[in-house]
């Protein structure tokens, strides 16, 4: 149970206490509208109702100069995605000389006040003698780390100086080379300061707060920090990504109504554009748009052919679920034919009745009010948490494509005679690769999404997943899949562990594209070979069962009813090569 489902809408709860009944409205979607519209107050944000988290979430913080103010109006902010924060905060202490601190935070921020070094460093020596710092700590962590850059302060007086002249140069040049070194060291990110301060100008700054005490940030910029590292930097390093948004039509993604306005008579706004702009970034970068709109199919499809004026076209969506059902129909649709939890889809909708209906018969679903003029929505989605992307999707320019052939798979499988003439017509081809780094960011992407063929939950960390595939001791296998309708890309991965005759399976992950097609067993089979060609004899294979990985647990138990005991590879094997041993499938395996 989240936030959101604790506030569920305008819904009212009536208390009975010596017979007077007190009517509270909670208010989840006015909760959101204060927290991701508009910078809130902090006024605004003493209202907000405060829950218990249900996921504990602890931060180790190295610091220079005080946390406290920003940690002081994060819960607002991490309760949006179920979390609760606990706290530990080093002395003040300029040289990170006990950096590291509780070994068991999720979470480590080096937070500096760069200033201090203005006098007693270089930029570059700076850089380089953060890198030591960062590195030390990597050494003992294989958690996030997140460190802040510093903005180029304003001062009047600096109008008169060049960048070339004044301290505006060590503050860019630092913040250059920390950025370069973020991409040195797995798992460490920027807390962009000098991003924040662009959006707030001069009111990033509060001279009195510094002469008091040492903390040169104003109340705007500290509420602006907060919502940065409550809904992008932490969930974002600590919880999957939003995989879809389900999208209504009619004063949502324009102004107007289809089946009364006709397509010539809606309007595009401006906010209409930039919000429909910021989709397609979206789904550029790997999320899938979908609709779920009360208007007729067929109207849907010429409203997105005729208005080339709209930045969304109508092959940007995966699935399109444009009737007269009920919406969480629809959305059941929607996640079946996307093969997704309804938990990885946001549903945006402008009347807070279909938001409320929604959240009565699918609770998972996270929701989000639009606003008729668009720039609201621009926004609170802007602003979601699990919207935000740390780095590249390799696999987001196929995402949406796949997802459009997996339909037309359906017809395939619909048309053939038997099973086997289906498989066969997809003309499938298989590539094998063992230990290929340049996999590491596709297979600690597809740890941290919440898939139903998720084998041990393991989670793993970018730093894991690097050392793993340049270890000896350890055999990645990653998987991609290609057929005649379409490129998947890297679908599947097996991380095992080698201790000399024996090995452990420490994790299975397939993406849910493409299961239904026993890619699975094929690639568990040439992994059991590769295992008996290195000498191993014996499997153990790490499971443990979550809310939604059923079908890779039932997946499992076709070969092994106790994986937990060891296995003899060679009959495993024998026993997963029949099953499959007339499946029309090319297997390549690459060197």
């Amino acid at each position: 149970m989240i936030f959101s489902h604790k506030l569920l809408l305008r819904i009212t709860a009536y208390y009975c206490t010596g017979g007077i009944i007190i009517n509270r409205q909670l208010t989840y979607l006015d909760a959101l509208d204060t927290l991701l519209g508009p910078l809130p107050t902090r006024r605004q944000l003493n209202h907000i109702p405060r829950f218990p988290g249900q996921r504990k979430v602890k931060l180790r913080v190295e610091r220079t100069m005080p946390f406290e103010f920003i940690h002081s109006v994060m819960p607002p902010f991490l309760s949006l995605w179920d979390a609760e924060e606990t706290i530990d905060l080093s002395p003040y202490d300029t040289s990170f000389s006990s950096i590291g601190g509780d070994a068991s935070a999720d979470v480590f921020i080096l937070w500096s006040d760069w200033r201090l070094y203005y006098e007693s460093m270089t930029e570059q020596a700076a850089c380089d003698w953060v890198k030591e710092r960062i590195l030390t700590l990597r050494s003992r962590t294989d958690k996030p780390i997140l460190i802040n850059n510093w903005p180029e302060q304003y001062e009047i007086e600096d109008k008169l100086f060049s960048i070339q002249t004044g301290k505006r140069k060590w503050a860019r040049q630092f913040n250059e080379g920390l950025f370069r070194l973020s991409n040195l060291v797995s798992d460490c990110w920027i807390i962009d300061l000098s991003y924040i301060a662009l959006e707030l100008g001069e009111a990033f700054f509060d001279s009195r707060n510094d002469s008091v005490s040492h903390y040169p940030f104003s109340d705007q910029a500290t509420i602006a920090i907060a919502r940065h590292l409550g809904v992008h930097l932490l969930p974002a390093v600590l919880s999957p990504r939003i995989k879809a948004i389900a999208l209504d039509l009619d004063d949502t993604l324009y102004d107007g109504v289809l089946g009364e306005d006709g397509v010539d008579g809606l309007t595009l706004s401006d906010a209409h554009s930039r919000l429909q702009n910021l989709l397609l970034q979206l789904k550029r970068s790997g999320m899938m748009l979908t609709i779920c709109s009360r208007n007729e199919e067929q109207d849907v499809r010429e409203l997105f052919q005729q208005r080339t004026d709209f930045p969304l076209g109508w092959d940007d969506f995966a699935v399109v679920c444009a009737n007269w059902n009920p919406k969480p129909d629809n959305l059941i649709t929607i996640s079946q034919k996307l093969n997704i939890d309804p938990s990885a889809i946001l549903f945006v909708d402008d009347n807070p009745a279909e938001l409320l209906k929604m959240a009565n018969h699918i609770p998972a679903v996270r929701l989000l009010r639009a606003d008729p003029s668009g720039e609201q929505t621009l926004i609170k989605i802007s602003h979601y948490p699990g919207c935000y992307q740390l780095l590249q999707d390799d696999s987001a320019s196929l995402r949406t494509a796949d997802i459009q052939a997996n339909q037309a798979r359906a017809e395939l499988k619909n048309q053939s005679s038997d099973y086997g003439s289906y498989l066969k017509s997809l003309q499938m081809i298989v590539r094998i690769y063992v230990n290929e780094a340049t996999h590491t960011n596709r297979v600690f992407e597809m740890s941290h999404k919440t898939n139903q063929f998720n084998l041990a939950l393991r989670r793993m960390s970018k730093t894991e997943v690097e050392q793993f595939m340049k270890s000896s001791e350890y055999l990645i296998m990653t998987v991609q899949l290609s057929d005649i309708l379409s490129d998947s890309g890297i679908i599947g991965t097996f991380v095992c562990r080698l201790k000399q005759e024996k090995a452990e399976l420490i994790e299975v992950v397939f993406s849910c594209r493409a299961l239904g097609r026993e890619i699975e067993t094929i690639a568990f089979a040439r992994l059991l070979n590769r295992l008996l060609e290195l000498g191993i004899k014996q499997l153990t294979i790490e499971v443990q069962e979550g809310p939604r990985n059923a079908p890779a647990r039932e997946w499992l138990q076709r070969f092994i009813t106790d994986p937990g005991n060891e296995q003899s590879v060679s009959d495993l094997y024998a026993r997963v090569s029949a099953s499959y041993s007339s499946y029309p499938v090319e297997v390549e395996e690459i060197p």
